[in-house]
């Protein structure tokens, strides 16, 4: 036997009313706390302790596992490139050989340091372009203590650098300039206190002042200088680089005039392989321009049915004749006739001098 049950439709429905409207005060009780917490409604930042997780290829990344010493597979977008690379200049060959090389693995590790949760590259900014080109995704990174400032920063990436090439003088002058640009000295005065030289010397206000110079220079010109050695030479760059110093207010059409020719000037000089002196004289003919000519002051002569001039050029010294339509006695007698004239001349002139 089946029991019935009696159900009360209205008990029912205001129970249902009752636990709805319960429900819809608990929500706002909710979101009224959350706005007082939070009042941009974001979600709450994580606590100091924990770190961010990447998944990449190789797997998942943490900060957390970048002690010092280590050598870890960092994602490329959880790397910060050096502001202050003692290279400026990547050739492309150089980057492409490197990522040819990839696929097999990565020889040497770049440098690198924890910077909140990122790691700041010290060395290594060839590995990381040539990695951004592949499908690698992760750049391997040696962890090293953190370093404290930017003069720090630049002297150990440098050390790393030299162990593989010296500093060519393009990138050293180019570093001054990031330096002073980036507040990381005062002055001049304090590059020569604070910073050694491109070969290890010590730094002079004029030296410093020379690779300043060079910096200013148009990138498209230093790019192009710094793909061969004959044109990369300190003493190459400040000569080249007097074209835009002599200039420096010039307008853009003059600007645009001053860049080709510096262009044309450095293919010289990687052409012909000039030195010091030669590309000094090049850059000083284009800074003076065409010299003017001297016009001659001209007369026209005649000696029967002949015709001819004379050309006088003042500032040479020098008088031109010439004569045509003589036969070959007219040219006998006209010959003697023109050393005779000379000869006279210079006896009277002989004869005022000694009186």
């Amino acid at each position: 036997m089946v029991t019935k049950i009696k159900l009360d439709a209205k008990a029912a429905l205001t129970s249902h009313h009752q636990a709805s409207a319960e429900s819809a005060q608990d929500r706002f009780a909710v979101a009224a706390q959350i706005t007082a917490t939070r009042p941009t409604g974001l979600s709450a930042q994580l606590p100091a302790q924990v770190q961010p997780s990447v998944s990449h290829g190789a797997g998942t990344f943490s900060i957390s596992s970048c002690v010092v010493g280590s050598i870890v597979s960092v994602p490329l977008s959880l790397i910060d490139t050096n502001p202050l690379s003692p290279r400026h200049f990547y050739l492309a060959d150089d980057v492409d050989r490197i990522a040819n090389s990839l696929p097999d693995g990565q020889d040497v590790a770049a440098n690198g340091f924890v910077r909140g949760n990122r790691i700041q590259l010290i060395d290594g900014g060839t590995r990381l372009r040539a990695a951004r080109i592949t499908d690698r995704g992760v750049l391997d990174v040696k962890i090293e203590q953190a370093l404290e400032n930017d003069l720090d920063l630049f002297a150990r990436a440098r050390a790393l650098n030299e162990q593989r090439s010296p500093t060519t003088a393009l990138d050293f002058a180019l570093s001054l300039s990031v330096l002073l640009s980036r507040g990381s000295v005062a002055s001049q005065e304090e590059i020569v206190q604070k910073v050694v030289g491109a070969g290890g010397e010590d730094l002079t206000k004029s030296k410093v002042s020379m690779y300043l110079r060079i910096a200013r220079m148009p990138e498209r010109l230093q790019r192009t200088m710094a793909e061969y050695p004959e044109t990369s030479s300190l003493a190459a760059l400040y000569a080249v680089s007097e074209i835009f110093e002599r200039r420096a207010t010039s307008d853009e059409q003059t600007q645009a005039a001053d860049l080709e020719a510096a262009l044309g000037i450095a293919e010289e000089v990687r052409r012909r392989k000039l030195n010091r002196s030669q590309v000094t004289s090049l850059v000083k003919t284009y800074l003076e321009g065409p010299k003017a000519r001297e016009r001659s002051a001209l007369t026209p002569i005649e000696y029967g049915a002949s015709r001819g001039q004379i050309k006088l050029f003042r500032k040479k010294g020098q008088i031109d004749l010439s004569l045509s339509g003589l036969t070959d006695d007219e040219l006998t007698e006209v010959k003697s006739v023109l050393i005779q004239a000379l000869e006279t001349y210079a006896a009277k002139r002989e004869g005022k001098d000694s009186v």
